[in-house]
């Protein structure tokens, strides 16, 4: 204002230093509050998923009885993007020990997901009759593939430890999900 009362107009330095000022400050409560907003909105997938698979101690080496299927549950921690629950059971599987070869099956049956039993020196689904050989091949039934093989290796304590992973069930591929 001047001295009788008149608002006076600011010169154009004046505004563009006021409208930059004001750009910058909100960039910057854009940023302050898009950084936290971001980070949270790309935790799930930072965190991974079960498709890459996971090492998961189950039982000692020295448990297994030669040629004889041994159902083990597969105990861990299930994560999602933001909470950790600890020794939950993921699922199952079936691991054959031959001489020194240790085999890990999948106990999910490739068709329609029913559990698999073991059966007459081989496996079987007892929902739609699929049936797998000791090595895990499909020897009759729907089932669309084999039995998912899993990697599996010894620890330093003896214990067997297998890379657990899910797959897709009632498809010929076999896809990790």
């Amino acid at each position: 204002m001047d001295h009788d009362g008149d608002e006076r107009p600011l010169d154009p330095g004046r505004r563009k230093v006021l409208a930059v000022l004001a750009g910058a400050g909100g960039c910057a409560i854009a940023a302050g509050a898009g950084g936290p907003a971001l980070v949270l909105a790309l935790a799930p997938a930072q965190a991974g998923g079960s498709a890459t698979g996971r090492w998961v101690r189950t039982v000692q080496k020295a448990s297994l009885k030669d040629g004889e299927a041994q159902r083990v549950a597969i105990v861990s921690e299930r994560r999602d993007a933001w909470s950790v629950e600890r020794d939950v059971v993921l699922g199952s599987v079936w691991l054959v020990l031959r001489g020194d070869a240790l085999q890990a099956f999948s106990a999910v049956c490739p068709h329609l997901g029913c559990s698999v039993n073991a059966h007459k020196g081989g496996f079987a689904c007892p929902c739609h009759t699929s049936a797998f050989d000791a090595d895990g091949k499909r020897t009759a039934g729907p089932s669309p593939r084999d039995l998912d093989a899993l990697a599996t290796r010894v620890d330093a304590e003896g214990y067997v430890e297998v890379d657990f992973k899910k797959f897709r069930i009632g498809v010929p591929e076999r896809v990790a999900t």
